[in-house]
């Protein structure tokens, strides 16, 4: 679980307690009321928030760096109150006698401290939740610093999430500072833009980015009083938002962990001097929570002794082992040469399989069936691959109700880069690393993650692969004839055309040698085989020889005969149905994959491709229903990169790549033509995975500097894009890692290689993670739901298919209606998002006729 540490603005807080309490004093005469104020807001936080790092920060008297750019800074404020003035000097002790650290800096105030250590927070993966009364405050807002506003004292206050700032004011935490250029603040004296108040200041961030390109358009956009305004304004406006900006570069020298909390309790004696003894039990609450240690206190596992394993011949002696594991003991089952269990209270157990050390003869099948108590229990059970175990038991007729754990999901969370995750060569291993496992996921804040999405979605890809997908024999060999006629057509063209009889055509030597020495066509690259024939190379001689184009063809009705056709025929069960695998574990994006065969695969862009999908049916009496999410990465980058033309487009139910098109050309919607809406569209897919110019170029048929002229266009109107790209590389660098909105993390070394192109990479890779991630995250959750809502309502309805962004469920006609209400439902709302999730439902007796 991640880390925490909470930073006060000082002097806020203790303006606010100041004014929220009527004044107190101790016998002494001592006013007391802010520091009883501020000590129980901070105690309330604490006690909520269990923090493991705290610091309290504190302006200093006398002029701040920003009084050098403007003299007035805060000029007319009220005098520090004769009574509050002392009470800071109290604080300060009871603050230095409980251990917590105070923050102060020569001509900086609290808020650039705020800011310094959240940042500091951020590099060291540390969240921080800033507690102010400042709205300046605002602009530190990240998704990992958060600000509990307390304009209405801390049972009031507000928690500000990126999300919450953009809603209560208009505007992302990083144009906070723009906003204040524009519409000043009467609190510090900042001027702004005579006349521009928030609304219209709201108004002209939100369309223009910033402050500076609101003032540079003003000449030319805007209008009347407005722009007078503007053009007048332009040394007041920039000024006002240098002013409203926040430092985070504060030259002190602390880190979140120079900041423990730790023996509060020595901190006693000073309240009991200050006669706030009511805040004494609160205090002594606290101490009991953080120990000593406790900001030290590491999530790793325990340590496990185990014994000796203790040999199982029976039920009786199995369910007599686990009935003397005290609660819910976790067992961990190894299936190898034999079946070996390790429990967490350290006893172990073994079933021997090999039949000549068995006296009953037993198979593997009746050494599980001796679990019969351990897989029909509560009691959880971790597991290496669970899905292969719970295909293996079910195929010897054994049900697993128990709750399950799977090492090989943990394993891929905290490494999903990783090419291999070997098992455990022990259950006592396996015990030991789901311990670890779980602790470092807790720690990376991905419990959830694996909870909720990683292992419900393990349960409902067991039951698609079990169920299959049924294939019409007869419609896939009649298809095969057809493409193997083809075929045979086409080889007997391509050797007439180039004059040579014989040649293997799938054959990059041979082929090579006839295009590039017998008819001597322009050459590419040459590779140490021979010349290159890959599919760019070919695409490249179209209209130099008249065999490429028949070649190219032949080269995929080739893989649609060997894979599609040939490679799909023997793999159809005895019930006519075909089953796939799906992998959890083989994206680092989070993406599943399907494998023997792979059915996610199956082409669709190609009139020949598309036939194929005739031959996927479904059985007597049912329909096909396919559901598939429209343009789902492309809204993600909308919400992610809170683009407000982009979001507005969306909102709008607009076709996105005609009203980029729009925005990018200058012209209407009305105007935009069929070749205007493909290049935007090239950009639209293409911008989060950082295409190039050179790319763009290649894509869309222009040369380099009209797409790179169109790439800086799609940038100006959409703003948002360019801030979120660059802040997600930006994190990457700063984390190692990027995220999707559901805490899955993707490690980034590419970011730190010497290497230009992998660290290009790595960059890429930073940008379209959130997005591509996110997606995956998604659709598993609308997968699962989906499952579950078919099963609930007690339907013959199955989900059998998940092709990247579509579904499809097998229905008996008669339920049909329902299964496209359930797929619509729990795929629309499988996410709140500030733009719309839309999803495409159709029905059909086969794939084709459903999609």
């Amino acid at each position: 679980m991640s880390k925490l540490m909470i930073i006060v603005d000082g002097n806020s807080l203790m303006h606010r307690a100041f004014h929220a309490l009527p004044l107190l004093t101790n016998s002494d005469g001592l006013y007391t009321n802010a520091v009883y104020g501020f000590l129980s807001m901070l105690f309330k936080v604490m006690q909520e928030r269990k923090p493991d790092y705290l610091a309290v920060a504190f302006d200093l008297h006398g002029p701040t760096f920003r009084h050098a750019d403007y003299a007035d800074y805060k000029a007319g404020r009220k005098p520090t109150a004769d009574e509050l003035r002392p009470q800071f000097g109290l604080l300060r002790e009871a603050l230095e006698a409980m251990h917590i650290r105070i923050l102060e800096c020569p001509t900086y105030e609290a808020d650039d401290i705020l800011g310094t250590m959240a940042a500091r927070c951020e590099q060291c993966d540390v969240d921080a939740l800033l507690i102010t009364g400042d709205r300046d405050s605002l602009q530190l807002v990240t998704d990992r610093s958060h600000v509990l506003f307390t304009e209405s004292g801390i049972s009031k206050a507000l928690e500000y999430t990126p999300a919450l700032v953009k809603e209560k004011h208009g505007v992302t935490p990083e144009q906070i500072p723009d906003l204040k250029g524009l519409m000043g603040d009467s609190s510090d004296n900042i001027p702004g833009v005579p006349g521009v108040g928030k609304v219209t200041a709201v108004r002209l961030i939100s369309e223009y980015g910033s402050v500076e390109a609101a003032l540079d358009a003003a000449d030319t956009q805007l209008k009347g009083k407005l722009r007078e305004r503007m053009l007048d304004g332009r040394q007041s406006a920039l000024m006002s938002k240098k002013i409203a900006t926040i430092t985070r570069s504060v030259p002190i020298d602390d880190a979140p962990q120079d900041c423990p909390v730790h023996d509060l309790m020595d901190g006693a004696p000073v309240l009991e001097g200050l006669e706030l003894k009511s805040l004494l039990p609160r205090l002594q609450s606290l101490s009991d929570t953080h120990g000593d240690s406790a900001h030290d206190a590491k999530t790793d596992a325990p340590a496990l002794a185990f014994t000796p394993a203790v040999e199982l011949h029976s039920r009786e002696e199995a369910d007599a082992f686990l009935a003397a594991r005290e609660g819910n003991a976790l067992v961990a089952l190894l299936l190898g040469a034999d079946f070996s269990l390790a429990c967490s209270d350290g006893a172990c157990a073994r079933i021997e399989i090999a039949q000549d050390l068995l006296t009953d003869g037993c198979d593997p099948s009746q050494a599980a069936a001796m679990l019969g108590s351990l897989f029909t229990g509560t009691r959880p059970i971790v597991l290496f691959d669970a899905k292969k175990i719970l295909h293996t038991l079910l195929d010897w007729g054994i049900s697993c109700t128990a709750p399950v754990q799977d090492v090989l999901l943990q394993d891929y969370l905290l490494d999903p880069q990783s090419r291999a995750y070997p098992a455990p060569e022990s259950a006592s291993a396996l015990l030991e690393k789901y311990l670890q496992n779980d602790a470092a996921i807790r720690d990376a804040q991905m419990r959830p993650l694996y909870d909720d999405i990683e292992m419900p979605l393990m349960a409902t890809l067991l039951d698609m692969e079990r169920t299959g997908f049924c294939i019409r024999r007869e419609e896939l060999e009649t298809l095969g004839a057809r493409f193997h006629a083809e075929l045979e057509t086409l080889r007997t063209q391509i050797y007439d055309l180039t004059g040579v009889q014989g040649f293997n055509i799938l054959s990059p030597k041979q082929l090579g040698d006839v295009l590039f020495v017998k008819l001597g066509l322009p050459a590419g690259r040459k590779t140490k085989s021979g010349y290159s024939t890959d599919a760019d190379t070919l695409e490249g001689l179209i209209g130099k020889h008249p065999a490429i184009e028949k070649i190219l063809s032949y080269r995929q009705l080739s893989k649609l005969c060997g894979t599609y056709i040939d490679g799909f025929l023997p793999l159809i069960g005895r019930d006519g149905r075909v089953r796939t695998s799906f992998d959890q574990t083989a994206a680092a994006t989070g993406r599943i994959s399907s494998n023997e065969p792979n059915l996610q695969n199956i082409p669709v862009r190609t009139p020949l491709g598309r036939e194929i999908r005739r031959a996927f049916v479904a059985r007597e009496g049912c329909v096909l229903v396919d559901a598939d999410y429209s343009q789902i990465e492309l809204r993600l980058l909308a919400h992610l990169s809170g683009d407000e033309r982009m979001i507005a487009a969306f909102r709008a139910g607009e076709d996105i790549h005609a009203s980029t098109a729009a925005q990018v050309y200058g012209v209407s919607l009305g105007e935009v033509t069929g070749e205007m809406r493909s290049a935007a569209k090239a950009v639209n897919f293409g911008i989060v995975y950082g295409i190039s110019d050179f790319g763009l170029a290649r894509n869309i048929g222009v040369t380099r500097r009209e797409a790179a002229d169109f790439i800086d266009r799609y940038f100006t109107r959409y703003p948002g894009v360019k801030r979120y790209m660059e802040k997600a590389v930006a994190d990457g660098k700063a984390m190692g890692y990027s995220v999707t909105l559901f805490g899955r993390r993707r490690p980034l070394p590419e970011l730190s290689s010497s290497n230009f192109n992998t660290r290009s990479f790595g960059e890429r890779a930073a940008m379209n993670t959130p997005v591509q991630g996110t997606a995956a995250d998604i659709i598993k959750i609308a997968m699962v739901r989906v499952h579950q809502e078919l099963a609930e309502r007690g339907l013959r309805a199955k989900l059998i298919l998940q092709v990247h962004d579509e579904l499809i469920v097998e229905a008996p006609v008669e339920e049909a209606e329902q299964a496209a209400e359930i797929l619509r439902e729990c795929m629309e709302h499988a996410a709140q998002l500030s733009v719309p999730l839309t999803v495409e439902v159709n029905a059909g007796k086969s794939w084709y006729e459903a999609k």
